[in-house]
């Protein structure tokens, strides 16, 4: 019998039936700023588990030229940083604060699970450089090069909001968090880059096959990406995809020019490999003595949302499902996200 295709060829194939792939050369617009918020929980499916919260709040400032004769600093930088197989156009800087929460699978008892995973809570700040530009054939492409700097551990503040919000929802209260990974810092660079490969369907209508890749080195976590996302919709924004809190690339966008009017929505698909060579928040701490469970370090993500992208503000839910991330795990995870972006 024959095996079924991979999700990643699945939707190529799916992709290259709607229509014929086109290269739709970057514009010359400059996106304005926007402001993206993201909620993250496994409630919104019925568990508390593992990966059970994220929370993140990210802000990315106008785009400017790198034709301008007056560039800033970070201009400087983008023009200084690599772009292989690109041609720079513009860049924008960025900034983002998460907190991601991580447990055990029963969270009613107090003392340590031996084959779960550690609580955990990580807490941290990020700051990015988006260059955006096109290849040589006119492909729309996204590189992406940021910085975190965080903690893991108490300080996280990872304990009072959970159990601050299973309190105010009337939920039962996380009793293990005094096994929790210690406090360590995080330091953390990453990479990545995106391309947008468009096809047109008929009027207003078209698709996009947005493949990605990128990579992290850190103390938190040191990993290898690959994926792609296709969307089908109308009016479709003028950016690289929608994107979760911990995706290689982040949520980029924003009203283009001065007087973009568009409203439309899409309906999309993606899928994600990654390869940890550490993760700490399976692994447990890397400075002490902790709780931990031998990683899986092949992990994959499967991804199906709909968005609306409007004039001011675009909105999105996605559901998510993650193979398992540590060898005695039972069962592959799922969550739902919630994100708005705000634009101006």
């Amino acid at each position: 019998m024959k095996s079924p295709p991979s999700p990643l060829v699945a939707i190529a194939g799916l992709w290259l039936a709607t229509a014929t792939l086109v290269a739709v050369p970057t514009t010359n617009a400059l996106h304005r700023p926007v402001l993206n918020v993201w909620l993250e929980n496994d409630l919104m499916v019925r568990t508390d588990q593992h990966y059970t919260h994220g929370s993140r709040i990210g802000y990315l400032a106008q785009e400017r030229s790198l034709e301008d004769p007056d560039l800033r600093w970070d201009g400087d930088l983008a023009r200084w940083l690599p772009s292989i197989g690109m041609t720079p156009v513009a860049w924008r800087p960025g900034f983002a604060i998460t907190q991601n929460i991580y447990t055990p699978r029963d969270i009613s008892i107090p003392t340590v699970l031996v084959e779960e995973r550690p609580y955990a809570g990580w807490l941290y700040a990020t700051g990015s450089l988006l260059v955006r530009g096109q290849t040589d054939r006119g492909t729309p492409v996204l590189d992406y090069w940021a910085m975190n700097l965080g903690v893991v551990g108490p300080a996280s503040l990872a304990e009072q909001a959970q159990n601050g919000i299973h309190s105010i929802r009337d939920l039962d209260k996380a009793e293990g968090w005094d096994n929790q990974l210690r406090n360590e810092p995080d330091i953390g660079i990453r990479y990545g880059r995106g391309l947008r490969y468009s096809a047109p369907i008929r009027g207003d209508w078209s698709s996009d096959f947005l493949p990605f890749a990128g990579a992290q080195l850190g103390t938190v976590q040191t990993f290898a990406s690959i994926g792609t996302q296709w969307r089908i919709g109308l009016r479709l924004p003028d950016d690289f995809g929608w994107r979760s809190i911990d995706d290689v690339l982040p949520g980029s966008g924003g009203r283009l020019g001065e007087e973009q009017t568009v409203r439309g929505f899409y309906f999309f698909l993606g899928v994600e490999a990654r390869y940890y060579g550490h993760n700490m928040l399976v692994e447990g701490n890397l400075l002490h003595d902790s709780h931990s469970v031998q990683i899986r370090p092949l992990l994959g993500e499967f991804k199906i949302g709909l968005v609306y992208s409007g004039k001011r503000w675009d909105i999105a839910y996605t559901h998510m499902v993650r193979s398992k991330e540590f060898r005695s795990q039972e069962d592959a995870d799922s969550f739902g996200s919630v994100s708005v972006a705000f634009k101006w």
